[in-house]
């Protein structure tokens, strides 16, 4: 069974193949910007103890540029190689957006003692540990022994996992940072950690026998998606920057 490319070209699709080109090509764009403002954030900022929340979204721009520069090359080369990176660039995106808001809700002054926490910052971070693990073996999945259904199994729950992971502490952190502008930050990220979980997800529809049309339809909706609201988060990472230099 052959895996489906990181994009719509494949099946055929012209449109959705130009769709799916420009909206990669927008994703990359507005990653490079992200990554860039999220970088001078974490240079302008003040508060150590956000340094790591500031260093996982200039990863989120790094990686989420990485996918964006991949699906423009898979709508001109099919490539075995370039999906599984792709598929890695993608989950390893989603991953580093769910840690950040982690991060940022163990790390906050509102957040509740240790003795109050369900669960213990370390025992999150093997669990965390234990999402890299998953990304390697779609990974190995694709790239090395060509399992084309366990590669879309394993990215689809990955995603939809990691994803609400993360939507998770987003939530919590709406009542501690009410009216903050961290809690706008997060406002605006929370459609693209949605955007991306729902991106990886949609390749099941394949499995499930959906038409590789339609499911590729959704796919490229999504891409243009994630870049739009990469540029909300962007334009509120800006204005941060502005608010952190003039202090």
């Amino acid at each position: 069974m052959a895996l489906a490319p990181l994009t719509a070209h494949a099946s055929g699709d012209a449109s959705a193949a130009v769709v799916h080109f420009l909206g990669s090509v927008l994703v990359t764009a507005a990653a490079v910007f992200f990554g860039y403002y999220a970088v001078l954030n974490l240079r302008l900022n003040r508060l150590a103890s956000q340094a790591p929340f500031w260093r996982y979204l200039a990863l989120v721009g790094a990686t989420a540029g990485l996918y964006g520069v991949l699906g423009v090359a898979e709508t001109l080369v099919r490539s075995r190689a370039l999906t599984a990176f792709g598929h890695g660039a993608l989950l390893f995106c989603i991953v580093f957006l769910a840690f950040s808001m982690r991060e940022v809700y163990y790390e906050s002054a509102l957040a509740p003692s240790p003795a109050d926490q369900r669960f213990s910052l370390a025992t999150l971070r093997r669990v965390e540990a234990g999402f890299v693990v998953v990304i390697l073996v779609e990974w190995v999945a694709v790239l090395l022994i060509d399992q084309s259904l366990v590669a879309q199994f394993v990215k689809g729950v990955g995603s939809v996992a990691f994803a609400a992971y993360g939507a998770v502490f987003a939530e919590k952190l709406e009542a501690m940072a009410r009216g903050t502008a961290l809690d706008t930050l997060r406002r605006h990220l929370i459609p693209v950690l949605v955007s991306l979980g729902v991106l990886g997800f949609a390749d099941l529809g394949v499995v499930v026998g959906l038409d590789p049309v339609v499911v590729q339809a959704v796919e490229s909706v999504f891409v243009v998606l994630v870049a739009g609201f990469l540029v909300t988060a962007t334009i509120r990472l800006q204005q941060n920057v502005e608010g952190l230099s003039a202090g």
